[in-house]
């Protein structure tokens, strides 16, 4: 997947013509420029998938990446690892929020001391950053939505394992999903707080199935829980695979090799491809942007078909996410089937 911004974005922005809409190209050439990258965590596959993408991304934009530095999930943990990164003397962060609220008095000192922030997949609902690297996660809760209300045979109960609602991600996921439910009154959603905890979203899985007789879905926020909820229903003896009569609907996020290889077995259904590659990609390219000093505004396309819109005040790069399904599982151009290559 080959993808770039327009290479004159920042000449064009010096003359003035940016608002002809489309933006694109490589970053402007600076001296070496240091950009601090701050994970939540990276333990996933599609974090260590992210890392790696974005250790080539460095490379591409010739700019040094300092770290990335896990918080292991831990807010006040973060705070101080960045504090730590802008003492280093970075030129700019790379933010993957750990907490989307907690993270504003961090944003605070960043912007205190002009390095400017761009914050990758998960935004933050306070505080001033450069640029959001995310998707519409709202509409991946409306693609789980819409998907296992079409597969799903008859009425019966769906079970939503969330990420953590403290992150705005998770937030969005839920919100989405239970607003496009309302409208199948014969599927009643019943709701699971895992905090991205896999151990306990697998445990809930089986609460569900032992619960729940005529349980029809389950909505995963993420992949992590995908193996260990197809083990509990092999052990419960409710697994069928894709297309029985009575299968449960499995729809996780994430776009992993493994989820890829589920759904080409029959065992899971669809999922999210969140791509990996973009947002490592134009992470870095933004961190340097942010440096040159390159000027943006909603509304702006890009040529890796996203559009830069305004979220809680900030400027995001809405970069698009599909469903993957058995009838697109071996598209080249997804993120999770370039280990395949």
């Amino acid at each position: 997947m080959k993808t770039r911004l327009i290479g004159a974005l920042l000449a064009i922005a010096l003359v003035g013509v940016l608002a002809t809409g489309a933006l694109g190209g490589q970053a402007k050439k600076a001296a070496t420029i240091k950009v601090g990258v701050s994970l939540a965590g990276y333990s996933t596959d599609f974090w260590s998938s992210y890392v790696a993408f974005e250790k080539a991304a460095g490379k591409k934009y010739g700019v040094t990446l300092v770290g990335p530095i896990s918080a292991n999930g831990d807010a006040g943990k973060q705070a101080t690892q960045i504090r730590a990164l802008i003492d280093q003397g970075v030129n700019a962060l790379i933010i993957n929020p750990v907490d989307s609220a907690a993270i504003k008095p961090t944003l605070d000192f960043a912007a205190s001391k002009h390095v400017p922030v761009v914050s990758v997949d998960v935004a933050p609902t306070q505080g001033k950053v450069y640029m959001i690297v995310r998707a519409d996660n709202v509409l991946y809760g409306k693609s789980a939505c819409n998907y296992i209300s079409s597969h799903a045979k008859g009425s019966g109960h769906v079970a939503m394992l969330e990420g953590d609602l403290a992150s705005i991600n998770g937030l969005d996921r839920k919100n989405g999903f239970l607003n496009c439910m309302k409208a199948h009154s014969n599927l009643k959603v019943v709701q699971y707080a895992t905090k991205w905890d896999t151990p306990t979203a697998v445990n809930d899985a089986k609460t569900a199935l032992s619960t729940y007789s005529d349980l029809k879905g389950i909505y995963a926020h993420w992949s992590g829980p995908v193996p260990g909820i197809i083990a509990a229903e092999k052990a419960a003896g409710k697994f069928s695979k894709v297309g029985a009569a009575n299968h449960v609907v499995l729809f996780s996020n994430d776009g992993t090799p493994q989820e890829h290889g589920w759904i080409r077995a029959g065992e899971e259904d669809a999922t999210i491809s969140q791509p990996a590659t973009l947002y490592a990609q134009f992470a870095v390219f933004y961190a340097k942007q942010a440096v040159a000093g390159a000027k943006y505004h909603a509304g702006m396309k890009t040529d890796h078909g996203s559009k830069i819109v305004t979220l809680l005040g900030n400027l995001e790069d809405a970069i698009v996410a599909p469903v993957v399904s058995k009838s697109n599982v071996n598209d080249s151009t997804l993120w999770g089937n370039f280990k395949r290559k």
